[in-house]
């Protein structure tokens, strides 16, 4: 990579030297997060250089320079500079990438894997979901990936239009010392560094905790964040003297942080004895039996309306028949079905600016249909955004008959 430096800085995004990162002889170490870079000339000026600047850019960098440096970490948003002294992300086992369609027309999106887990009821847990979510997650970017793929849905080939996908790797998650705090102050880090490169985080969870710290981050670039909820609850009871979020309240801690949010939750069911009254009125809601109706596209479209949107989905929105792999199952839930359609309301009608899906936890049969569904929803993602710019090739004797046979 070119590393030159320049009196022009391209972006203007400030930075600051990742301090995770120290001189080992001939390189620069990042141990927290396995990372070894050779000590070239340029890299040396330019630690030397940052090493002295207390804080204001005493360099500026070639916008090639720059993204590549973001991409490893060595430059971070001075927010996350706190945060990422004990790493913030390690290469996960299965790592992912989706290339971009030629005419993708949205950016690409910045992959995290997020382990965090408050505690809840003994068995199976969310945060040992994610390498199953990337397992799953991998076989389908294969297909989406090859040019020759064709899309039903799309009734196209979508490969041109995908907007594809980079890794950020999984959080760094330390058990045995983390507070929940500690944990989701790094994933908010972790998540600012995505946005400065420019990047739509996808974050995949892990339990609902992790929504506040990765809503948070991104509300804080986008003021005027919608949010599209799925869930089976309605994750709002009140914050009470919490030092952060959990799975029941993130919602809560989300809107007194940031009051301009605007918020949508679809496909609750069940009672709640213990409803924030500090939000009360600020949330929107679609219950499982209205989600089913007809007029539930039409609120979406109403609600999104071209806005950025910040989609998290809760699995449990999925009645237990479909998906029994969660901790918190609540029966009379959508069908897999209801909820793609309802994802690609949203994708049509909203501008995702990023996502976390969350809840999901291994299943002890080793079928991990609970996970898959997740997986399902990132390339419906990935499909409903390609959709928008592909070409759909419809009618008898079009390139859908010559694909599939003219018999078929």
């Amino acid at each position: 990579m070119n590393l030159a430096m320049t009196s022009v800085d391209q972006s203007g995004a400030p930075w600051v030297l990742n301090p995770a990162f120290r001189i080992q002889g001939g390189d620069l170490v990042n141990e927290a997060e396995g990372t070894r870079l050779t000590l070239t000339p340029p890299l040396r000026e330019l630690w030397e250089l940052g090493e002295r600047r207390d804080g204001a850019p005493a360099v500026r960098l070639t916008e090639e320079a720059e993204k590549a440096l973001r991409r490893i970490r060595l430059i971070v948003p001075p927010d996350a500079s706190a945060a990422a002294t004990g790493g913030l992300a390690r290469m996960a086992g299965t790592p992912l990438s989706l290339p971009a369609g030629t005419r993708a027309a949205a950016a690409v999106w910045g992959l995290i894997g997020a382990p965090v887990d408050l505690g809840g009821p003994p068995g199976p847990r969310p945060k040992d979901a994610v390498p199953v979510i990337r397992q799953a997650l991998a076989g389908r970017f294969r297909l989406l990936a090859q040019p020759g793929t064709w899309s039903w849905t799309l009734r196209a080939r979508p490969a041109e239009g995908l907007p594809g996908l980079v890794d950020h790797g999984d959080l760094a998650v330390h058990p045995q010392i983390d507070t929940g705090a500690a944990a989701h102050e790094r994933l908010r880090a972790l998540v600012g560094t995505v946005l400065a490169q420019g990047h739509r985080p996808l974050v995949i969870g892990g339990d609902h905790s992790i929504g506040y710290p990765v809503i948070s981050a991104v509300a804080g670039r986008h003021p005027a964040l919608r949010v599209v909820h799925f869930d089976a609850h309605a994750d709002r009871r009140p914050a009470g003297n919490a030092v952060t979020a959990d799975c029941g309240n993130f919602v809560s801690w989300v809107l007194s942080e940031h009051p301009h949010v605007e918020w949508l939750t679809i496909g609750v069911r069940g009672v709640d004895t213990n409803l924030d009254q500090a939000t009360s009125g600020r949330v929107s809601y679609l219950t499982a039996d209205e989600a089913r109706a007809p007029e539930a596209a039409d609120t979406i479209a109403r609600f999104c309306a071209g806005a950025p949107v910040h989609l998290t989905v809760d699995i449990d929105v999925l009645d237990p028949a479909y998906a029994p792999d969660v901790v918190y199952p609540a029966g009379g839930g959508l069908d897999p079905a209801t909820l793609t359609a309802l994802v690609r309301s949203v994708a049509a009608a909203g501008r995702l600016v990023a996502s976390d899906l969350v809840e999901a936890c291994p299943s002890p049969f080793g079928r991990h249909l609970t996970a898959a569904h997740l997986a399902d929803l990132v390339e419906t993602v990935q499909l409903a955004e390609a959709g928008q710019v592909v070409e759909r090739v419809v009618g008898r004797g079009s390139p859908v008959n010559n694909f599939a046979g003219e018999d078929a």
